[in-house]
């Protein structure tokens, strides 16, 4: 629209044409300058969200350790509380492993029932 203004000015240069071109000149580059300052400002608004998002994708994937009550703590005893909690999850797995081998080898055995036997327990009789 200004650019078909600016074309049918030049065509009639007079001394009132030439302020009005220099006028449609002024809104265009006004116009113009506010288009690349609006862009630019959309430009950046949307990689620091974007940037918020990947932020918040990071957070939200890594899993969160408790590696003891709060307290500050340098780098030196955050890397011992992070092994002595290896070497405990080892053990435990390694137990959990051993109490399963038993069973399995527990499982293969035919199970005796003595027969004859009383248990220990209270029976109903002595309840009453």
């Amino acid at each position: 629209m200004v650019h078909s203004l600016i074309q049918q000015d030049v065509s009639t240069l007079d001394e009132a044409n030439k302020q009005r071109l220099q006028r449609h000149l002024q809104k265009l580059t006004n116009a113009a300058q506010q288009s690349f300052a609006e862009r630019a400002l959309l430009d950046e608004h949307n990689q620091f969200l974007a940037q918020m998002n990947n932020e918040a994708k990071a957070r939200r994937s890594t899993k969160s350790e408790i590696l003891g009550t709060a307290r500050v703590m340098s780098f030196e005893d955050i890397a011992k509380a992070r092994a002595e909690r290896a070497a405990k999850k080892a053990a435990k797995e390694a137990k959990k492993a051993a109490r399963e081998a038993r069973k399995a080898a527990n499982g293969a055995k035919p199970i005796q029932v003595p027969l004859g036997k009383k248990s220990w327990g209270r029976t109903r009789a002595m309840l009453a």
